[in-house]
């Protein structure tokens, strides 16, 4: 059974080819949609984080045999206060990124 040659040129993909007038406006929209997918992704660990730390300390609280009102207020305190924390922490990783971005820009020029 013979094998077919490869031919670089032929099986290579060329986006000036397949989208040759819109290849920028083709590219932003990628980029558009991992920002967005990225942040939900985020927002989600965090969400999840805050459970995961809210339970913790519930159940650290009640294997101490501590009164179940403490308990629940310190783990609501916590998960309300990891989730925040989690949020800050999105929204300045957001910042950050579009001023190295401004930054990078403005070397180029």
């Amino acid at each position: 059974m013979k094998q077919r040659a490869i031919e670089p040129d032929r099986d290579r993909l060329d986006l000036d080819l397949m989208f040759p007038l819109d290849r920028a406006g083709f590219e932003a929209a990628v980029a558009t949609e991992a920002e967005r997918r990225a942040f939900r992704w985020r927002f989600r660990l965090v969400g999840i984080e805050s459970v995961m730390m809210a339970g913790l300390v519930l159940v650290a609280g009640r294997l101490v045999d501590q009164p179940v009102t403490i308990v629940a207020r310190a783990s609501v305190t916590v998960g309300v206060a990891c989730f925040a924390s989690g949020l800050l922490l999105i929204w300045l990783s957001s910042v950050t990124s579009a001023l190295m971005i401004r930054l990078r820009r403005g070397r180029r020029s």
